[in-house]
């Protein structure tokens, strides 16, 4: 605060930088502030990278959705995540599907279609038609698996050359939930891994969701042969002990 007639002065806990209050928000749902400039950074990182729980950068509570848009003050950023909050949505509905076509990430949401499978994607210049089941492009006179083994050589093709270059590049894998494409660096980090999209926890190896026991899996496996063969010896090395100390 400022002495006698001069303005009040305020430090930005972000980026320490002394500001007049006119330069500051201050958030309703914790009551923390900051200047707008950082608030503006901060929300175009977190929206950069696809997270759509957005919490205050000081604490855990969330920032509302109307919060975001007038901090943000930018309409086409604001708009993706708006998009973003919407693909959430509907990741966890076992009825959407994703058109598959290049290009098109629109959604089509087929309640009771598991007896005619055959989808067709309202995208205004799009119209392809896929399968419910296999979620890929439209296969009439064939199973799932048929046509799945009829693109095989291509996927071969692809996964050989992706292999080819995996070395120059990091991994990049679908997420299993939602299918938006993840990059996993390279450092030796933990393989179990969250979607920022549509919040799935899975594993990196094998590609399924887990919770936090499956990485402890093999490790209670093992600690229960270990329980199972050394009990026994365990109780003779007692037993051993015990038999000549009663017959002192």
């Amino acid at each position: 605060s400022g002495d006698g007639g001069s303005p009040a002065i305020w430090e930005c806990p972000l980026c320490l930088a002394e500001l007049t209050p006119d330069d500051f928000c201050e958030l309703n749902a914790c009551g923390h502030r900051a200047c707008i400039t950082c608030f503006q950074h901060y929300l175009r990182v977190e929206i950069t990278e696809s997270r759509v729980c957005i919490s205050c950068p000081e604490c855990l509570e969330p920032m509302h959705p109307n919060e975001i848009k007038s901090i943000l003050s930018n309409p086409a950023l604001f708009e993706k995540y708006e998009d973003f909050m919407v693909r959430r949505v509907l990741a966890v509905d076992p009825d959407t599907r994703w058109c598959p076509a290049p290009d098109c990430n629109f959604a089509v949401i087929a309640s009771e279609c598991a007896s005619c499978p055959k989808l067709r994607c309202e995208r205004p210049g799009c119209h392809s038609y896929f399968c419910y089941h296999c979620k890929a492009e439209w296969h009439p006179n064939q199973t799932c698996d048929a046509a799945r083994a009829q693109r095989s050589p291509n996927l071969r093709s692809s996964s050989v050359a992706y292999s080819q270059d995996s070395q120059h590049r990091d991994d990049i894998k679908p997420c299993p939930r939602c299918q938006v494409l993840i990059v996993k660096m390279d450092d030796g980090s933990c393989n179990h891994m969250m979607c920022a999209v549509c919040g799935a926890e899975f594993c990196w190896l094998c590609m399924k969701e887990i919770n936090d026991l499956h990485f402890l899996r093999k490790k209670k496996i093992l600690w229960q042969l270990g329980t199972l063969v050394g009990a026994p010896i365990g109780i003779a090395l007692v037993a051993g002990i015990t038999v000549p100390a009663m017959v002192i």
